[in-house]
């Protein structure tokens, strides 16, 4: 038995050809069924067998993240096509953790612990069931024995990351996950080691239900694997109209959960009196959202150790999940950090006796170099092209990338007072090198920008305390001539009066498609309509004009294009079988 092994260990069993596996951030793919034949007699690796054996797992990471992503039946047969089409899944894995076999049981064989699972053939993913007792120790022997059979298969953790002699990525992916541990992922989402996560473009709380930490604690958790769900993150800018930012779901789930006075105060502040729980934190509406919600969602840590963790987690589920929901959190989250930070700097109170900004540095320096650096780690490892896809970003005008100019634009113009100010000046430089290299997005720090940007957002804040009445039309006008109307921008300035012909002529075309809906799109008799979108919400999506659902269902099962579909067209079928036997 070999007694020098360390670290963690992961068995995959009966993994698919061209099948990608990813392991902190590094992608390696199973052969296709075609060259694992023509070289299963000269290659020793696991890979060509369906066996995956990582060993040596470095405990320098407390926190891991396994994605697998399987290869379908079609794309078997294509073995020019190195990824399956079939949804990623992850598995967080813990190096400092009480093992799903116990510690005793993998300290026994050298490990710390052993990630073991299996490849369902029902759900086409890696079951969410670990191996049983005797299936693991025969698998251990195997490895660790005297005879060692499987010992030939097994890749050092460093070699699956690279070269053994460079941990460029080992450091990369410690950087971009320095904050997620056991603790954070227990209280946040509930998540300990070996827990199977599946993508999610759901908002956890668009439901209107009080989020807090317990609520994100006792959520339901599905059977073949969790969702990750987020509290919403409000992203309240004042130059802003109120009905611009009532149209982000994270503002407007927020501010419904809020007394009428209090939402009113944070959307025009100064044409109001501070509420009782804003002047129990003492702070403007930015500093009030961001004490709250740390409150609220993370303990109360306000230092906000949690929410960066949360950032950087968010970021992982998103780019190797390809998680909705995780990309619209890291995004609210950054756009609300520099909300704050602006808010801070350029407030008469955080102002020192030379005049000179202070801001949120004076108390939350190390969150704001911790983000720096956790965005350069971010940003290094996304698609050149990430800011050019409409669907993630929106090109110039998404506020993610106004996130980004309003940190560099902050972080670089303030003055050098202290060495971790200094530190954040050369992060803020290396973030703005960083998104014109890679990006080609230009964020300038220039001196003169920066004092313009704090000049205009003062004008704001004082116009709003001095406003003495809550008329928004008013409010508005009396912004400088300098800001540009974000509405004249959408194009949706107010307003607009139709024709009474052409409303008449859309009613008509509206009442002949829905004619010519409810006349195609036939329902099995005795069905409810309501029933079958709760039941079967893919399935019913999938129906095409002309087309009933035994048709639909025949042709999803014909083409076999999304596992989930053909799931969901065939429970349909046998339900429908079962009630006419």
């Amino acid at each position: 038995m070999n007694s020098t092994r360390v670290g963690g260990c992961i068995l995959l069993l009966d993994v698919p050809p061209c099948s990608s596996i990813t392991l902190d951030g590094i992608t390696r793919v199973t052969p296709s069924s075609i060259s694992t034949s023509a070289s299963r007699s000269s290659c020793s690796s696991g890979f060509n067998r369906g066996l995956i054996i990582i060993d040596s797992i470095s405990a320098s990471s407390q926190f891991h993240l396994l994605v697998v992503r399987c290869g379908t039946s079609k794309e078997r047969s294509n073995h020019d096509q190195n990824h399956g089409e079939s949804l990623p899944v992850g598995f967080v894995l813990l190096s400092k953790q009480e093992g799903e076999h116990g510690v005793s049981f993998s300290t026994n064989y050298g490990y710390d612990w052993v990630f073991a699972r299996k490849y369902d053939r029902q759900t086409e993913e890696i079951s969410n069931k670990p191996l049983d007792d005797v299936t693991m120790r025969n698998l251990m022997l195997a490895i660790t024995g005297q005879d060692g059979e499987l010992e030939r298969l097994v890749m050092p953790y460093e070699h699956f990351m690279g070269s053994p002699n460079d941990d460029k990525n080992i450091l990369s992916w410690n950087a971009r996950t320095s904050l997620v541990d056991q603790s954070f992922l227990l209280r946040q989402h509930n998540l300990c080691h070996g827990d199977k996560i599946i993508p999610s473009c759901e908002s956890s709380c668009d439901n209107g239900e009080v989020w807090s930490s317990a609520y994100m604690k006792n959520r339901s958790t599905e059977i073949d694997g969790t969702s990750i769900t987020y509290p919403p993150i409000p992203c309240i800018d004042r130059t802003m109209s109120a009905r611009q930012l009532t149209r982000h779901s994270g503002t407007r789930t927020y501010l419904s959960a809020l007394p009428p006075r209090l939402r009113t105060w944070l959307l025009f502040d100064g044409e109001c009196s501070p509420p009782s729980a804003a002047q129990l934190y003492a702070a403007g509406p930015e500093e009030y959202i961001w004490n709250d919600l740390l409150n609220r969602c993370y303990d109360g840590d306000f230092h906000g150790n949690y929410f960066l963790a949360d950032i950087q987690f968010a970021f992982i589920i998103f780019l190797f999940l390809e998680c909705h929901s995780s990309l619209q959190h890291w995004r609210d989250a950054l756009s609300m950090s520099s909300f704050n930070i602006i808010s801070q700097t350029t407030s008469k109170s955080t102002r020192d006796a030379s005049g000179e900004n202070s801001g949120m540095f004076t108390y939350q320096s190390n969150f704001t170099l911790q983000l720096l650096s956790t965005l350069c780690a971010q940003l290094s490892c996304i698609e050149a092209d990430f800011f050019q896809e409409v669907e993630y970003s929106s090109g110039e005008n998404n506020f993610l990338v106004g996130a980004l100019r309003r940190l560099c634009l902050v972080c670089g113009g303030v003055d050098e007072t202290n060495e971790t100010i200094s530190l954040i000046k050369k992060e803020s430089s290396r973030l703005e090198q960083l998104a014109w290299d890679r990006f080609h997005l230009h964020i300038s720090t220039s001196p003169n920008l920066y004092d313009d940007f704090c000049e205009n957002y003062a004008k704001i804040t004082a116009l709003e305390s001095e406003a003495t009445q809550p008329n928004v039309k008013s409010h508005n006008a009396k912004l400088s001539e300098d800001q540009v109307d974000i509405d004249e921008i959408d194009g949706e300035d107010g307003p607009v009066v139709v024709p009474s012909s052409e409303v008449e002529a859309s009613i008509s075309r509206s009442l002949v498609e829905l004619h010519q809906t409810q006349k195609y799109r036939c329902l099995t008799d005795g069905d409810n309509e309501y029933d079958l979108r709760q039941s079967y919400p893919l399935l019913y999506a999938a129906v095409a004009p002309q087309e009933d659902l035994v048709m639909c269902c025949a042709r999803i099962l014909d083409d076999r294009n999304d596992v989930s579909l053909v799931r969901e067209a065939a429970s349909y079928l046998e339900n429908v079988e079962s009630h006419r036997r």
